[in-house]
């Protein structure tokens, strides 16, 4: 019975620990040296790579590769070294899509043993998933700097991206959106309406949102 608490205290963010959760251990130790615990970041990729683990996930989209691979990942996230040893630990594809080489110059010098578990894409996102003919488990919107004071190109952005991508996606795919507590509804605005009217859930939200069906 307690088992069972504690797993469910785990999946509604409470007690998402990996020395206290057992499922947690699916994704936490991936975050060690580069996320801290009390990042603002760092709940919502452990609810995410739970999500990652229970429904068995097997192919990952990531928009806007991180530009400066392990370098600020407190402040930046570094999501591709992230999800890259998330594959290589469990096995699927992970696609990272970025228009800027220099980007994904910077995530593949960094990857170390996990470059080989990482697809880096050059080309504008909307084109890339316009393009994509699989089945998308797990998106990650993270392209198009969010500008202060004018944070609709972003929000236009990333809804164009969740139009491009929703083909591919299915009842049981997860979409997470970075920079989304921000002032005018961060980067995630427009998309977050878009899956919302189309009856999709929010399963967490704090700086980043994940949202799925069910």
């Amino acid at each position: 019975m307690l088992r069972l608490f504690v797993s469910l205290a785990c999946m509604l963010n409470f007690l998402c620990f990996a020395d206290s959760c057992p499922q947690c251990k699916c994704g936490g130790n991936i975050l060690e040296g580069k996320i801290s615990s009390n990042n603002h970041r760092y709940n919502t990729f452990i609810y995410a790579l739970n999500l990652l683990c229970e429904r068995e996930a097997a192919i990952i989209v990531e928009t806007g590769t991180a530009r400066n691979g392990l370098k600020e990942c407190e402040l930046a996230g570094c999501s591709t070294m992230i999800f890259a040893e998330w594959v290589k630990n469990h096995g699927g594809q992970f696609y990272s899509v970025d228009i800027s080489a220099e980007s994904l110059q910077n995530a593949f010098d960094d990857l170390g043993e996990s470059r080989s578990y990482a697809n880096l894409v050059l080309s504008d996102s909307v084109v890339f998933l316009q393009r994509f003919n699989k089945p998308i488990d797990f998106l990650y919107l993270d392209s198009f700097d969010y500008e202060f004071g004018n944070p609709r190109p972003s929000q236009e952005h990333h809804l164009k991206e969740i139009i491009a991508a929703y083909p591919w996606l299915s009842s049981k795919s997860v979409v997470m959106i970075d920079d989304c507590a921000l002032p005018g509804g961060g980067k995630g605005q427009l998309a977050i309406e878009y899956l919302l009217a189309r009856g999709w859930k929010i399963l967490h939200a704090s700086y980043q949102v994940i949202l799925s069906q069910q």
